[in-house]
Order: structure tokens, then C-alpha cells, then sequence
């Protein structure tokens, strides 16, 4: 049984991203080493992730792998659109929680990718074993939130912190 873990950034002020998607303010910033977080995605064997953060990610890199770390990791993107499957892609209706289950009963790990959309239904249904957040130096003001609102606490113990060129990484786990 694979582990459900969100791996992403997100602004001092809580954002991953502007109002527009953008995430210039992330992949402008100087020093973050080339292999930033390859341990950790190389472990993924699928992602769950939005229909936004799919696109915003094939607009800017559109010949590389979702995920260079594990080429071969299968990603499901949750969307209304009638979209055509690829051989590492699924476009998906289904619900966020539902098809988190039933990917983590496989082995390997599930990234999550992206938003409150995406996160705050998993966090709600105490899903998530862990979470690897780096924060960027820089308050958006507004923008699209990592985190939405629970209709309960989720309780994390943070496992470790340290800086990451001139991001600092927190990597909470679930308590149990």
C-alpha cells in the first residue's frame, strides 16, 4: 500500500499560485538546485492534480515527462472536459477521494499536485500521510490557495525542516 503525499510550494501568505495560474514567482527564483526534490517524486508512481496545473505544466514544458524524476508515473487529471488518454495520462471525472483510494491500495506512492481543489477534500478525508511543503520568499497578496477550509483539524508532526536554496522545506507526516 503506497503512501498519499503533496509535494509543491507555496508563498509565504499561503498561494501556489496568482489569480491567472502564473507561477513566475516560483521559477524565477535563483539558487534552487537542479535536483530538488528527485528522492522524494522518484518514489511517485502516480499523481492526482487539476485540469489548471496539468495544462499550466504541458504549456511550459510540453517535451518533458510530468514527472523527470519517474518518466514512467501514471498521472490522473481530474476534469469535465472530454480529453484523449495518453499512455501516462487518464482524464478523470471521478472523485478526487475515491480515486485516491483506490490508487493508494496499489503499491508506490501518490503525489498530489496542485490545489485546495485537488488537497482539501483528500485532507478532509484524512488521506494525506504526508506533506513536503516548501515556502518561497515572497507574500502574493492574493492569488489560488494551497489550502481550504476543513470542516475538522488535521493534525501533521513535522518530521524536518531546512532551506533549499532560498526555499525553506518543512516534511510533516501524519499523526496517527
Amino acid at each position: 500500500m503506497g503512501k498519499i503525499q503533496f509535494y509543491g510550494a507555496t508563498s509565504l501568505d499561503g498561494y501556489l499560485a496568482t489569480n491567472n495560474d502564473n507561477i513566475d514567482w516560483l521559477t524565477t527564483l535563483p539558487n534552487i538546485p537542479a535536483d530538488t526534490g528527485q528522492a522524494v517524486l522518484s518514489q511517485m508512481t502516480s499523481a492526482i492534480m487539476g485540469r489548471v496545473t496539468f495544462d499550466y505544466v504541458a504549456k511550459l514544458a510540453p517535451a518533458l515527462p510530468f514527472n523527470p524524476a519517474n518518466p514512467a508515473m501514471h498521472s490522473y487529471v481530474l476534469t469535465r472536459q472530454a480529453r484523449l488518454n495518453t499512455s501516462t495520462t487518464t482524464f478523470t471525472a471521478e472523485d478526487v477521494v475515491t480515486l485516491a483510494r483506490r490508487l493508494q491500495q496499489e503499491s508506490g506512492n501518490v503525489w498530489i499536485v496542485g490545489g485546495q481543489n485537488v488537497l482539501t477534500p483528500l485532507l478532509a478525508a484524512n488521506l494525506v500521510d504526508d506533506l513536503y511543503l516548501q515556502i518561497a520568499p515572497i507574500m502574493l497578496g492574493s492569488g489560488k490557495r494551497l489550502f481550504g477550509d476543513l470542516a475538522a483539524p488535521r493534525q501533521f508532526e513535522l518530521a524536518t525542516a531546512h532551506t533549499i536554496g532560498p526555499l525553506a522545506e518543512l516534511i510533516y507526516h501524519k499523526t496517527v
